[in-house]
């Protein structure tokens, strides 16, 4: 591609290229480079080169202004032996269909009228709870999201015992998961460790899953509800429904959407406020303020600005997937330089939240960096924790109102501590997650 400068990039080591220091961490790796090149940075790997994209500008054009040359590409398809072709990995116009087809389930009417059912789950977590116990919160957190999506988008009144199987299967899958798009450069058949335990924990996931679709069929219910909508769908040219295949995929990809993130999300929310009693204070006197001790409705989580401030500023120090792989179909030119056909790119959520161009002081907590005046002039796409573009999180909206509705429900009660002794040391997969858990003392909020 005449004419265009190669980018730059860090220099790396015969034969293996960068792979080794970004194999060891790679945020922080992909955060160096970001702040010594300030520009598209291309990555040697040895046996081909990636693209790490976190100015504003760039992941506008990839995501934006030419999304329809990029698709997830080889790293996301090393997750499809979990989704198959669920809506997080379909492309074209087979994408488009499914999109359409379950955005009545996510608009933002049939959201707000599910604020009682999930206060319902919330106020019932809560209710195990015990003065003085010692919790690992983000387990904590997942059986409250994991329940709370089983029962808006699939109508499932779940048992204890089968979320705590639907958790473990997940987080079985999802670690080797992680391990197969960190290792996106080696063959499929390359033996690597943990395999065998995670296709017992797929299979348990199907196992699960097909139980949900046949039952629903049995019953001959219809609920307002997501399964339903799958279930009614129907090819617009030959009328056929969605095959068992396609149910699955879409039925596994929901469920890890409406739990995993916002899990991680609220675990950190926690952490933060345990870190920074000020902030803590703030979030507290606002739910007094607003609530009054009463549980929240819809109208009133509009009205906790502090408590939305907090959680973007979580979203933004530790976002729920640090970074989003995509390829390039064709040669394209991202701000002057060269990208050829077939390149995998990089797009570092974490990176580009803490580019001090547009976060000042980017490794302080904040929350009032996101007041309407401080925001003023920042790019648009300097934070992008939902993704943009087409292919933004349908989920969003679900994800914002659940996540105020746990957390204020959760502080007019309790008051979580951070436990001594157990040190919170947060670690990179897709998503960021403490090596250890963030174990937490509970006392009387």
């Amino acid at each position: 591609m005449n004419g265009h400068t190669p980018a730059p990039g860090p220099r790396g080591y015969p034969g293996v290229g960068v792979v080794p220091r970004l194999a060891r961490d790679p945020i922080a790796f992909c955060t160096a480079a970001m702040r010594e090149h300030d520009d598209l940075v291309r990555l040697d790997l040895g046996f081909a080169s990636a693209y790490l994209v976190t100015l504003p500008e760039h992941i506008q054009h990839v995501l934006v202004d030419n999304q329809e040359n990029y698709w997830k590409g080889k790293i996301f398809n090393r997750a499809r032996f979990l989704f198959g072709n669920g809506l997080v990995l379909n492309e074209g116009a087979p994408w488009r269909h499914q999109r359409r087809l379950m955005q009545p389930a996510f608009q933002h009417k049939r959201i707000e009228s599910l604020i009682p059912l999930m206060a319902g789950v919330i106020r019932r977590k809560l209710e195990r709870w015990e003065e003085g116990g010692r919790l690992e919160m983000n387990h904590e957190m997942m059986t409250f999201t994991l329940e709370i999506v089983a029962r808006t988008m699939f109508s499932l009144s779940v048992t204890d015992a089968q979320l705590a199987e639907f958790a473990r299967c997940f987080d079985t899958a999802l670690k080797h998961m992680s391990l197969r798009m960190n290792t996106f450069f080696l063959p499929e058949w390359f033996p690597l460790p943990g395999r065998r335990a995670c296709d017992d924990a797929v299979l348990g996931l199907e196992r699960l899953v097909h139980g949900i679709i046949e039952e629903r069929r049995r019953s001959g219910e219809r609920p307002d509800d997501l399964l339903t909508l799958l279930l009614d769908a129907q090819d617009e040219e030959s009328g056929e429904g969605m095959g068992d295949t396609q149910l699955r995929d879409e039925v596994m990809t929901t469920l890890f959407g409406g739990y995993e993130a916002t899990a991680d999300a609220l675990t950190w929310t926690w952490y933060f406020l345990a870190k920074h009693p000020d902030v803590d204070r703030r979030f507290r006197e606002e739910l007094s303020s607003v609530l009054g001790g009463r549980e929240p409705a819809f109208e009133d989580l509009g009205r906790l600005q502090y408590t939305t401030r907090v959680l973007q500023e979580v979203l933004r120090f530790y976002p729920s997937f640090w970074f989003s792989p995509r390829a390039a179909y064709r040669d394209d030119v991202i701000g002057g330089h060269a990208v050829p056909g077939g390149s995998v790119l990089i797009l570092s959520h974490y990176s580009t939240h803490h580019h001090p161009r547009y976060w000042e002081d980017p490794e302080r907590f904040d929350p009032d960096r996101f007041l309407p005046e401080r925001s003023e002039g920042r790019p648009r796409h300097a934070y992008f924790p939902f993704g943009t573009g087409p292919r933004m999180c349908i989920g969003r909206h679900f994800a914002n109102l659940e996540m105020l509705l746990v957390l204020a429900m959760t502080a007019q009660q309790w008051r979580p501590r951070l436990a001594p002794g157990r040190p919170v040391e947060p670690v990179a997969r897709i998503a960021i997650r403490s090596k250890n858990g963030v174990w937490m003392n509970l006392e009387r909020g």
